[in-house]
Protein backbone atom coordinates (compact mmCIF):
# COMPACT_ATOMS: atom_id res chain seq x y z
CA UNK A 1 0.00 0.00 0.00
CA UNK A 2 1.65 3.41 -0.98
CA UNK A 3 0.49 7.09 1.37
CA UNK A 4 1.29 10.06 0.07
CA UNK A 5 1.62 13.36 1.31
CA UNK A 6 3.09 16.30 -0.28
CA UNK A 7 4.87 19.82 0.23
CA UNK A 8 3.89 23.55 -1.07
CA UNK A 9 5.46 26.71 -2.52
CA UNK A 10 8.07 28.02 -0.20
CA UNK A 11 6.36 28.81 3.11
CA UNK A 12 3.64 26.36 3.74
CA UNK A 13 3.21 23.34 4.82
CA UNK A 14 2.47 20.31 2.56
CA UNK A 15 2.66 16.45 2.77
CA UNK A 16 4.93 13.47 1.60
CA UNK A 17 3.12 11.04 -0.46
CA UNK A 18 3.92 7.15 0.07
CA UNK A 19 3.66 4.68 -2.15
CA UNK A 20 0.67 2.76 -0.70
CA UNK A 21 -3.11 4.27 -0.82
CA UNK A 22 -3.22 8.12 -1.41
CA UNK A 23 -3.56 8.91 2.39
CA UNK A 24 -4.96 12.61 2.44
CA UNK A 25 -4.25 14.48 5.89
CA UNK A 26 -6.29 17.54 6.56
CA UNK A 27 -4.17 19.99 5.75
CA UNK A 28 -2.02 18.54 3.04
CA UNK A 29 -2.02 17.15 -0.29
CA UNK A 30 -0.77 13.53 -0.96
CA UNK A 31 2.58 13.24 -2.15
CA UNK A 32 5.74 14.11 -0.12
CA UNK A 33 8.87 12.68 1.86
CA UNK A 34 8.97 11.90 4.99
CA UNK A 35 12.59 13.33 4.86
CA UNK A 36 11.69 16.81 4.87
CA UNK A 37 13.75 19.66 3.97
CA UNK A 38 14.79 20.58 7.57
CA UNK A 39 18.08 22.42 8.48
CA UNK A 40 17.97 20.11 11.87
CA UNK A 41 18.29 17.29 9.35
CA UNK A 42 18.36 17.99 5.38
CA UNK A 43 21.24 18.07 3.44
CA UNK A 44 22.21 19.69 0.13
CA UNK A 45 22.80 22.99 -1.18
CA UNK A 46 24.72 24.32 -4.58
CA UNK A 47 23.62 24.02 -8.21
CA UNK A 48 25.71 20.72 -8.86
CA UNK A 49 24.72 18.34 -11.69
CA UNK A 50 25.63 14.73 -10.27
CA UNK A 51 23.69 12.97 -11.84
CA UNK A 52 20.63 10.76 -10.32
CA UNK A 53 19.86 7.30 -8.67
CA UNK A 54 18.12 5.59 -5.92
CA UNK A 55 16.29 3.08 -4.76
CA UNK A 56 12.77 3.00 -3.19
CA UNK A 57 11.46 1.23 -0.37
CA UNK A 58 7.65 1.33 0.17
CA UNK A 59 6.34 4.33 -1.72
CA UNK A 60 4.53 7.56 0.36
CA UNK A 61 4.39 11.02 -0.36
CA UNK A 62 4.77 13.94 1.85
CA UNK A 63 3.86 17.36 1.60
CA UNK A 64 5.12 18.89 4.56
CA UNK A 65 7.44 21.43 2.53
CA UNK A 66 10.87 22.24 3.72
CA UNK A 67 11.71 22.61 7.16
CA UNK A 68 15.28 22.52 6.88
CA UNK A 69 16.24 25.35 9.53
CA UNK A 70 13.61 28.31 10.12
CA UNK A 71 13.43 29.00 6.58
CA UNK A 72 11.28 26.88 4.23
CA UNK A 73 8.94 26.55 1.73
CA UNK A 74 6.36 25.29 4.05
CA UNK A 75 4.99 27.08 7.44
CA UNK A 76 3.82 26.60 10.94
CA UNK A 77 0.71 27.13 11.19
CA UNK A 78 -0.17 28.69 7.33
CA UNK A 79 1.03 28.97 3.73
CA UNK A 80 -0.02 26.59 1.46
CA UNK A 81 -0.65 22.85 1.68
CA UNK A 82 -0.97 20.42 -1.56
CA UNK A 83 -3.22 18.01 -0.05
CA UNK A 84 -6.30 16.62 -1.63
CA UNK A 85 -9.51 17.63 -0.88
CA UNK A 86 -11.94 15.84 1.25
CA UNK A 87 -13.46 15.46 4.55
CA UNK A 88 -11.29 15.14 7.58
CA UNK A 89 -10.30 11.68 6.94
CA UNK A 90 -9.53 12.17 3.29
CA UNK A 91 -8.91 16.04 3.09
CA UNK A 92 -5.48 17.07 1.90
CA UNK A 93 -6.95 20.51 1.48
CA UNK A 94 -6.27 22.05 4.60
CA UNK A 95 -8.41 24.61 6.78
CA UNK A 96 -7.12 26.95 8.91
CA UNK A 97 -9.97 27.61 12.17
CA UNK A 98 -8.42 30.35 14.10
CA UNK A 99 -9.23 33.15 11.56
CA UNK A 100 -12.39 33.77 9.32
CA UNK A 101 -12.30 35.28 6.09
CA UNK A 102 -14.83 38.40 5.30
CA UNK A 103 -16.59 36.95 1.96
CA UNK A 104 -18.91 40.27 1.35
CA UNK A 105 -15.39 42.43 0.35
CA UNK A 106 -16.35 44.11 -3.53
CA UNK A 107 -14.84 44.29 -6.66
CA UNK A 108 -11.64 46.91 -6.27
CA UNK A 109 -9.75 48.17 -9.25
CA UNK A 110 -6.69 50.07 -9.81
CA UNK A 111 -4.85 48.40 -6.77
CA UNK A 112 -5.11 45.16 -6.08
CA UNK A 113 -7.59 44.02 -3.05
CA UNK A 114 -8.90 41.50 -1.46
CA UNK A 115 -11.25 40.80 1.39
CA UNK A 116 -8.70 43.17 3.14
CA UNK A 117 -8.60 45.68 0.63
CA UNK A 118 -4.50 45.46 0.51
CA UNK A 119 -3.15 47.49 -2.02
CA UNK A 120 0.02 46.39 -4.02
CA UNK A 121 2.70 47.75 -6.29
CA UNK A 122 5.10 46.29 -8.38
CA UNK A 123 7.70 44.52 -6.43
CA UNK A 124 10.61 44.79 -9.28
CA UNK A 125 10.71 45.19 -12.74
CA UNK A 126 13.19 44.88 -15.86
CA UNK A 127 12.45 44.80 -19.29
CA UNK A 128 9.87 47.32 -21.31
CA UNK A 129 6.24 46.27 -20.95
CA UNK A 130 5.90 45.62 -24.51
CA UNK A 131 3.62 42.33 -24.45
CA UNK A 132 1.39 41.23 -27.13
CA UNK A 133 -2.26 42.56 -27.10
CA UNK A 134 -3.78 40.09 -28.84
CA UNK A 135 -4.34 36.51 -27.54
CA UNK A 136 -6.98 35.32 -29.28
CA UNK A 137 -7.36 31.81 -30.89
CA UNK A 138 -5.20 32.73 -34.57
CA UNK A 139 -2.65 33.64 -32.50
CA UNK A 140 -1.57 30.21 -31.64
CA UNK A 141 0.34 28.16 -31.48
CA UNK A 142 3.62 30.35 -30.52
CA UNK A 143 6.05 31.07 -32.89
CA UNK A 144 7.97 33.30 -31.82
CA UNK A 145 11.25 33.04 -30.60
CA UNK A 146 11.67 32.33 -26.67
CA UNK A 147 14.25 34.35 -24.43
CA UNK A 148 17.29 32.23 -23.00
CA UNK A 149 19.93 29.30 -24.67
CA UNK A 150 21.15 31.19 -27.47
CA UNK A 151 18.11 33.93 -28.01
CA UNK A 152 17.70 36.94 -26.41
CA UNK A 153 18.38 37.49 -22.70
CA UNK A 154 15.26 37.21 -20.47
CA UNK A 155 13.94 39.93 -18.57
CA UNK A 156 11.68 40.74 -16.16
CA UNK A 157 8.43 42.49 -17.69
CA UNK A 158 6.23 42.15 -14.99
CA UNK A 159 6.33 41.64 -10.95
CA UNK A 160 3.25 41.92 -9.48
CA UNK A 161 1.33 41.10 -6.23
CA UNK A 162 -2.58 40.29 -7.69
CA UNK A 163 -3.18 40.15 -4.01
CA UNK A 164 -1.03 41.49 -0.91
CA UNK A 165 -2.73 39.96 1.55
CA UNK A 166 -0.74 36.85 3.75
CA UNK A 167 -3.52 34.34 4.05
CA UNK A 168 -3.08 29.98 4.02
CA UNK A 169 -4.23 28.28 0.25
CA UNK A 170 -4.09 25.00 -1.25
CA UNK A 171 -2.01 23.99 -4.20
CA UNK A 172 -0.88 26.91 -6.23
CA UNK A 173 -3.33 30.23 -8.14
CA UNK A 174 -4.93 29.12 -11.74
CA UNK A 175 -3.87 31.91 -14.75
CA UNK A 176 -5.57 32.55 -18.10
CA UNK A 177 -4.99 34.83 -20.88
CA UNK A 178 -7.69 36.75 -22.23
CA UNK A 179 -8.17 38.23 -25.57
CA UNK A 180 -6.17 41.47 -25.09
CA UNK A 181 -3.53 39.30 -23.22
CA UNK A 182 -4.15 40.92 -19.92
CA UNK A 183 -3.73 37.86 -16.96
CA UNK A 184 -6.79 36.97 -14.88
CA UNK A 185 -5.96 34.73 -12.30
CA UNK A 186 -8.34 32.03 -9.50
CA UNK A 187 -7.22 31.67 -6.25
CA UNK A 188 -8.19 30.44 -2.58
CA UNK A 189 -8.36 30.96 0.81
CA UNK A 190 -8.59 28.44 2.88
CA UNK A 191 -9.53 30.09 6.00
CA UNK A 192 -12.37 29.45 8.32
CA UNK A 193 -13.70 27.50 5.09
CA UNK A 194 -12.88 27.87 1.12
CA UNK A 195 -13.43 30.71 -0.38
CA UNK A 196 -12.56 32.09 -3.98
CA UNK A 197 -11.34 35.35 -5.44
CA UNK A 198 -11.05 35.88 -9.36
CA UNK A 199 -8.66 38.64 -10.22
CA UNK A 200 -8.14 40.63 -13.64
CA UNK A 201 -5.02 43.04 -14.49
CA UNK A 202 -6.27 46.22 -15.69
CA UNK A 203 -3.27 48.22 -15.73
CA UNK A 204 0.25 48.59 -14.41
CA UNK A 205 0.55 47.31 -10.78
CA UNK A 206 -3.44 47.25 -11.17
CA UNK A 207 -5.35 44.63 -10.41
CA UNK A 208 -9.66 44.43 -9.96
CA UNK A 209 -10.07 41.51 -7.24
CA UNK A 210 -13.50 39.96 -6.80
CA UNK A 211 -15.16 36.69 -4.49
CA UNK A 212 -16.53 34.22 -6.38
CA UNK A 213 -19.29 32.87 -4.71
CA UNK A 214 -19.14 29.37 -5.18
CA UNK A 215 -16.31 27.71 -2.62
CA UNK A 216 -12.82 26.86 -4.24
CA UNK A 217 -10.50 24.90 -2.21
CA UNK A 218 -8.46 24.70 -5.60
CA UNK A 219 -9.60 25.16 -9.50
CA UNK A 220 -8.47 25.81 -12.50
CA UNK A 221 -8.91 28.82 -15.02
CA UNK A 222 -9.30 29.13 -18.73
CA UNK A 223 -10.85 31.98 -21.00
CA UNK A 224 -12.57 31.92 -24.50
CA UNK A 225 -11.41 34.95 -25.70
CA UNK A 226 -14.30 34.79 -28.75
CA UNK A 227 -16.51 35.55 -26.31
CA UNK A 228 -14.47 37.66 -23.55
CA UNK A 229 -15.86 34.91 -20.91
CA UNK A 230 -13.82 33.31 -18.12
CA UNK A 231 -14.23 29.27 -17.53
CA UNK A 232 -13.37 28.07 -14.04
CA UNK A 233 -13.75 24.60 -12.86
CA UNK A 234 -13.60 24.45 -8.97
CA UNK A 235 -12.97 21.90 -6.30
CA UNK A 236 -15.19 23.17 -2.78
CA UNK A 237 -13.05 21.04 -0.79
CA UNK A 238 -15.44 18.31 -0.40
CA UNK A 239 -14.88 16.17 -3.48
CA UNK A 240 -17.33 18.17 -5.24
CA UNK A 241 -15.79 19.42 -8.88
CA UNK A 242 -18.01 21.94 -10.64
CA UNK A 243 -17.62 24.02 -13.38
CA UNK A 244 -18.39 27.64 -14.39
CA UNK A 245 -18.31 30.88 -16.51
CA UNK A 246 -18.62 34.51 -15.93
CA UNK A 247 -20.90 36.04 -19.09
CA UNK A 248 -20.88 39.50 -18.28
CA UNK A 249 -19.09 39.75 -15.21
CA UNK A 250 -21.45 37.12 -13.38
CA UNK A 251 -20.56 34.00 -12.10
CA UNK A 252 -22.83 31.03 -13.45
CA UNK A 253 -22.84 27.52 -12.75
CA UNK A 254 -22.33 25.75 -16.02
CA UNK A 255 -22.48 21.66 -15.02
CA UNK A 256 -20.38 19.52 -12.23
CA UNK A 257 -19.00 16.45 -12.65
CA UNK A 258 -20.72 13.35 -10.86
CA UNK A 259 -19.89 11.71 -8.13
CA UNK A 260 -17.26 12.43 -6.16
CA UNK A 261 -13.48 14.16 -7.60
CA UNK A 262 -10.29 16.10 -7.37
CA UNK A 263 -9.31 19.42 -9.85
CA UNK A 264 -6.38 21.53 -9.70
CA UNK A 265 -4.94 24.69 -11.05
CA UNK A 266 -3.19 23.00 -14.31
CA UNK A 267 -5.68 20.71 -14.99
CA UNK A 268 -8.52 22.37 -17.53
CA UNK A 269 -7.61 23.16 -21.12
CA UNK A 270 -9.85 24.57 -23.45
CA UNK A 271 -9.04 23.39 -27.72
CA UNK A 272 -9.55 25.19 -30.35
CA UNK A 273 -13.12 24.00 -31.19
CA UNK A 274 -13.95 25.43 -27.77
CA UNK A 275 -14.25 22.29 -25.85
CA UNK A 276 -13.21 21.70 -22.69
CA UNK A 277 -10.96 18.91 -21.80
CA UNK A 278 -9.75 18.27 -17.74
CA UNK A 279 -7.35 15.34 -16.27
CA UNK A 280 -8.18 14.64 -12.78
CA UNK A 281 -8.62 12.04 -10.13
CA UNK A 282 -11.38 10.95 -8.04
CA UNK A 283 -11.73 10.07 -4.52
CA UNK A 284 -10.55 6.49 -5.27
CA UNK A 285 -7.81 7.79 -7.00
CA UNK A 286 -8.43 7.06 -10.43
CA UNK A 287 -6.98 9.23 -13.25
CA UNK A 288 -9.37 10.78 -15.74
CA UNK A 289 -9.91 12.67 -18.72
CA UNK A 290 -13.37 14.25 -19.78
CA UNK A 291 -14.75 16.58 -22.55
CA UNK A 292 -17.45 18.58 -21.76
CA UNK A 293 -19.46 20.04 -25.06
CA UNK A 294 -22.34 20.46 -23.09
CA UNK A 295 -22.30 17.73 -21.65
CA UNK A 296 -19.35 15.15 -19.82
CA UNK A 297 -17.91 12.49 -21.69
CA UNK A 298 -15.51 10.31 -19.47
CA UNK A 299 -12.47 8.30 -19.98
CA UNK A 300 -10.55 6.37 -17.93
CA UNK A 301 -6.82 7.01 -17.89
CA UNK A 302 -5.67 4.93 -14.71
CA UNK A 303 -7.47 2.96 -11.57
CA UNK A 304 -4.04 3.96 -9.50
CA UNK A 305 -2.73 7.81 -9.92
CA UNK A 306 -1.54 10.63 -7.48
CA UNK A 307 -3.60 14.17 -7.59
CA UNK A 308 -1.25 15.98 -9.15
CA UNK A 309 -2.80 14.94 -12.98
CA UNK A 310 -0.98 17.12 -16.21
CA UNK A 311 -2.51 17.86 -19.15
CA UNK A 312 -1.68 18.71 -22.98
CA UNK A 313 -3.90 18.64 -26.58
CA UNK A 314 -1.85 17.98 -29.30
CA UNK A 315 -2.95 19.60 -32.68
CA UNK A 316 -5.74 17.55 -33.12
CA UNK A 317 -6.94 18.13 -29.49
CA UNK A 318 -6.08 14.77 -28.24
CA UNK A 319 -5.18 14.48 -24.73
CA UNK A 320 -1.94 13.55 -23.28
CA UNK A 321 -1.23 13.36 -19.75
CA UNK A 322 0.98 12.51 -17.14
CA UNK A 323 0.80 11.76 -13.53
CA UNK A 324 2.78 9.81 -10.32
CA UNK A 325 1.74 6.95 -9.43
CA UNK A 326 2.59 4.09 -6.83
CA UNK A 327 0.56 1.09 -8.27
CA UNK A 328 3.95 -0.63 -8.63
CA UNK A 329 4.63 -0.34 -5.04
CA UNK A 330 7.24 2.51 -5.79
CA UNK A 331 6.74 6.26 -7.08
CA UNK A 332 7.15 6.27 -10.95
CA UNK A 333 5.86 9.23 -13.33
CA UNK A 334 3.79 7.77 -16.33
CA UNK A 335 2.68 9.53 -19.20
CA UNK A 336 -0.82 8.39 -21.12
CA UNK A 337 -2.02 8.91 -24.78
CA UNK A 338 -5.63 7.65 -24.27
CA UNK A 339 -6.78 4.97 -25.70
CA UNK A 340 -3.16 3.70 -25.35
CA UNK A 341 -1.77 2.26 -22.26
CA UNK A 342 0.13 4.81 -20.11
CA UNK A 343 3.66 4.11 -20.17
CA UNK A 344 6.48 4.87 -17.58
CA UNK A 345 8.25 8.36 -17.79
CA UNK A 346 10.96 7.63 -15.19
CA UNK A 347 10.86 6.50 -11.63
CA UNK A 348 11.15 8.73 -8.70
CA UNK A 349 13.72 6.31 -6.73
CA UNK A 350 11.63 6.44 -3.86
CA UNK A 351 8.91 5.51 -1.97
CA UNK A 352 8.60 9.06 -0.34
CA UNK A 353 7.08 11.63 -2.97
CA UNK A 354 7.82 14.67 -1.59
CA UNK A 355 8.32 17.29 -4.83
CA UNK A 356 5.50 16.10 -6.86
CA UNK A 357 5.02 19.22 -9.20
CA UNK A 358 5.43 18.37 -12.62
CA UNK A 359 5.07 19.69 -15.93
CA UNK A 360 4.26 18.64 -19.14
CA UNK A 361 4.02 20.21 -22.98
CA UNK A 362 4.23 19.15 -26.48
CA UNK A 363 7.14 20.56 -28.46
CA UNK A 364 7.37 21.09 -31.94
CA UNK A 365 5.86 19.29 -35.49
CA UNK A 366 5.62 16.13 -34.34
CA UNK A 367 4.30 17.32 -30.72
CA UNK A 368 6.62 15.61 -28.97
CA UNK A 369 5.94 15.02 -25.02
CA UNK A 370 8.76 16.62 -22.72
CA UNK A 371 8.05 16.81 -18.96
CA UNK A 372 10.19 18.64 -15.90
CA UNK A 373 10.29 16.51 -12.46
CA UNK A 374 12.47 16.69 -9.51
CA UNK A 375 13.68 13.11 -8.92
CA UNK A 376 15.17 11.54 -5.57
CA UNK A 377 19.06 11.12 -5.36
CA UNK A 378 20.59 7.80 -3.56
CA UNK A 379 20.70 9.30 -0.28
CA UNK A 380 16.77 10.42 -0.20
CA UNK A 381 17.21 13.75 1.06
CA UNK A 382 18.09 15.40 -2.08
CA UNK A 383 16.84 16.20 -5.39
CA UNK A 384 17.57 16.46 -8.95
CA UNK A 385 15.61 18.64 -11.36
CA UNK A 386 14.88 16.29 -14.84
CA UNK A 387 13.82 17.13 -18.33
CA UNK A 388 12.70 14.58 -19.82
CA UNK A 389 11.26 13.91 -23.63
CA UNK A 390 9.87 10.76 -25.30
CA UNK A 391 11.54 9.33 -28.30
CA UNK A 392 9.68 6.01 -28.92
CA UNK A 393 6.85 3.93 -27.44
CA UNK A 394 8.34 4.03 -23.60
CA UNK A 395 11.30 5.54 -24.51
CA UNK A 396 12.51 8.77 -23.02
CA UNK A 397 15.48 10.78 -23.10
CA UNK A 398 16.70 12.67 -20.37
CA UNK A 399 19.21 15.27 -19.01
CA UNK A 400 19.91 16.40 -15.31
CA UNK A 401 19.33 20.25 -15.14
CA UNK A 402 20.94 20.56 -11.77
CA UNK A 403 21.26 18.53 -8.72
CA UNK A 404 21.56 19.27 -4.79
CA UNK A 405 24.64 19.02 -3.32
CA UNK A 406 24.83 16.91 0.40
CA UNK A 407 28.73 18.00 0.59
CA UNK A 408 27.98 21.85 0.71
CA UNK A 409 25.21 21.60 2.88
CA UNK A 410 25.55 23.56 6.46
CA UNK A 411 22.76 21.81 8.05
CA UNK A 412 21.57 21.44 12.00
CA UNK A 413 21.30 17.61 11.99
CA UNK A 414 21.95 16.90 15.40
CA UNK A 415 19.84 17.27 18.65
CA UNK A 416 20.80 19.91 20.79
CA UNK A 417 22.86 19.04 24.22
CA UNK A 418 21.26 21.89 26.57
CA UNK A 419 19.68 25.41 25.96
CA UNK A 420 20.99 28.24 24.68
CA UNK A 421 22.70 26.50 21.74
CA UNK A 422 23.40 28.20 18.22
CA UNK A 423 23.08 26.31 14.87
CA UNK A 424 23.72 28.36 11.63
CA UNK A 425 22.43 26.42 8.69
CA UNK A 426 22.88 27.40 5.41
CA UNK A 427 21.98 24.81 1.86
CA UNK A 428 19.88 24.91 -1.56
CA UNK A 429 17.29 23.46 -2.60
CA UNK A 430 15.49 23.12 -6.04
CA UNK A 431 12.34 23.10 -7.59
CA UNK A 432 10.76 22.29 -10.96
CA UNK A 433 8.20 25.37 -11.54
CA UNK A 434 7.22 25.51 -15.08
CA UNK A 435 7.50 24.39 -18.68
CA UNK A 436 7.06 26.33 -21.86
CA UNK A 437 7.58 25.61 -25.47
CA UNK A 438 7.33 27.05 -28.95
CA UNK A 439 8.33 25.74 -31.80
CA UNK A 440 11.02 23.64 -31.49
CA UNK A 441 12.36 25.53 -27.89
CA UNK A 442 11.93 24.07 -25.03
CA UNK A 443 12.12 26.05 -21.08
CA UNK A 444 12.12 25.26 -17.99
CA UNK A 445 11.68 27.95 -15.33
CA UNK A 446 12.77 26.53 -11.49
CA UNK A 447 13.67 28.00 -8.25
CA UNK A 448 16.83 27.76 -6.30
CA UNK A 449 15.97 28.51 -2.63
CA UNK A 450 19.17 29.43 -0.40
CA UNK A 451 17.76 28.58 3.12
CA UNK A 452 20.14 30.62 5.51
CA UNK A 453 19.87 31.05 8.96
CA UNK A 454 20.18 30.68 12.66
CA UNK A 455 18.52 28.70 15.05
CA UNK A 456 18.83 28.40 18.90
CA UNK A 457 18.54 25.54 21.31
CA UNK A 458 15.80 25.32 23.99
CA UNK A 459 14.51 22.98 25.99
CA UNK A 460 11.49 21.58 27.87
CA UNK A 461 11.32 19.37 31.25
CA UNK A 462 7.84 18.46 30.77
CA UNK A 463 6.28 15.44 29.45
CA UNK A 464 9.51 14.73 29.59
CA UNK A 465 13.05 16.49 29.00
CA UNK A 466 13.76 17.29 25.66
CA UNK A 467 15.72 20.48 23.98
CA UNK A 468 14.87 21.12 20.37
CA UNK A 469 16.18 23.55 17.39
CA UNK A 470 14.02 27.11 17.33
CA UNK A 471 14.27 29.93 14.57
CA UNK A 472 16.62 32.83 15.35
CA UNK A 473 17.31 35.12 12.54
CA UNK A 474 16.24 33.90 8.93
CA UNK A 475 18.72 35.27 5.70
CA UNK A 476 17.03 32.99 3.05
CA UNK A 477 17.42 34.06 -0.53
CA UNK A 478 15.99 32.65 -3.54
CA UNK A 479 16.24 32.94 -7.28
CA UNK A 480 13.93 31.89 -10.24
CA UNK A 481 16.28 30.48 -13.35
CA UNK A 482 15.35 30.04 -16.90
CA UNK A 483 17.20 26.52 -17.90
CA UNK A 484 17.38 24.83 -21.76
CA UNK A 485 17.96 20.96 -23.32
CA UNK A 486 21.94 20.59 -23.20
CA UNK A 487 22.21 23.28 -20.87
CA UNK A 488 24.81 23.39 -17.38
CA UNK A 489 23.76 24.90 -14.48
CA UNK A 490 26.27 27.71 -14.89
CA UNK A 491 24.71 28.79 -17.80
CA UNK A 492 21.36 29.04 -16.32
CA UNK A 493 20.02 32.18 -16.41
CA UNK A 494 18.73 34.24 -13.01
CA UNK A 495 16.08 36.16 -13.83
CA UNK A 496 14.14 37.23 -10.54
CA UNK A 497 15.57 37.48 -7.03
CA UNK A 498 13.43 36.06 -3.81
CA UNK A 499 10.99 34.31 -5.46
CA UNK A 500 9.91 31.79 -2.32
CA UNK A 501 7.78 29.10 -4.10
CA UNK A 502 7.86 25.61 -5.31
CA UNK A 503 4.97 25.58 -8.03
CA UNK A 504 3.71 27.59 -10.53
CA UNK A 505 0.44 28.00 -13.24
CA UNK A 506 1.66 29.59 -16.71
CA UNK A 507 1.08 30.77 -19.48
CA UNK A 508 2.38 31.21 -22.87
CA UNK A 509 1.44 34.70 -25.18
CA UNK A 510 2.09 34.89 -28.66
CA UNK A 511 4.92 37.14 -28.11
CA UNK A 512 6.85 34.46 -26.26
CA UNK A 513 6.35 35.97 -23.14
CA UNK A 514 5.95 33.10 -20.12
CA UNK A 515 3.06 34.73 -17.58
CA UNK A 516 3.59 32.74 -13.96
CA UNK A 517 1.29 32.36 -11.29
CA UNK A 518 1.97 31.42 -7.75
CA UNK A 519 1.95 31.65 -3.79
CA UNK A 520 5.07 33.25 -2.61
CA UNK A 521 5.71 33.61 1.03
CA UNK A 522 8.97 35.58 2.01
CA UNK A 523 10.88 34.73 4.64
CA UNK A 524 9.65 35.83 8.61
CA UNK A 525 5.97 36.05 6.59
CA UNK A 526 3.51 34.20 8.47
CA UNK A 527 1.62 33.10 4.94
CA UNK A 528 1.98 33.56 1.38
CA UNK A 529 0.32 35.99 -1.22
CA UNK A 530 -0.31 36.07 -4.87
CA UNK A 531 2.61 36.83 -6.86
CA UNK A 532 2.19 37.25 -10.94
CA UNK A 533 5.60 37.74 -13.20
CA UNK A 534 5.84 37.91 -16.89
CA UNK A 535 9.01 37.15 -18.35
CA UNK A 536 10.15 37.69 -22.04
CA UNK A 537 12.82 38.95 -24.23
Amino acid sequence: MLTSILRLPLSSPRHALVATTLLLAACNDPGGDTATDTATGGTSAGPTDPGPTSTSDGPTTTGTGPTEGSGGLTGSSGGTTDAPTGSSTDSGVSVSTTDTTDTTDTTTTGTTGDTTGDTTGDTTTGGIDDLPTSCLDVDFPVTAQLCGAGGPACVVKRDELASAKQAFRNDMPAIALRGDCGPAVLYSEAVGGYFGFYGERTGADAWTIEPTPMSVATGSLEFDPGQDLALAIVDNGAFGVSLWERPGGVWKQKSALMGMNHVRAPQLVRDGGGKLHIGHVDDKQGAFHEVFDGAWVKDPVDMDADIHVRLALDAAAKPKLSYWSSKEATWKLYFAAPPAQPEVVAPLQSNVLERAHTSLTLVGAKQTPWVLMARKQPDQQHHDLVLLHRIGPANWAEQTLVAEDAIADETCENEPGGPGQQCDYDYVRFYPLALFSAKEEVRALYAAVNFKGTLISQCQPMPFPFCFWAPQSDASTSDLRIAWPDSEPQQHQVVADDVFTDRATGRLDPGGNMHLAFYDRAPGAADPVVRYLAVGP
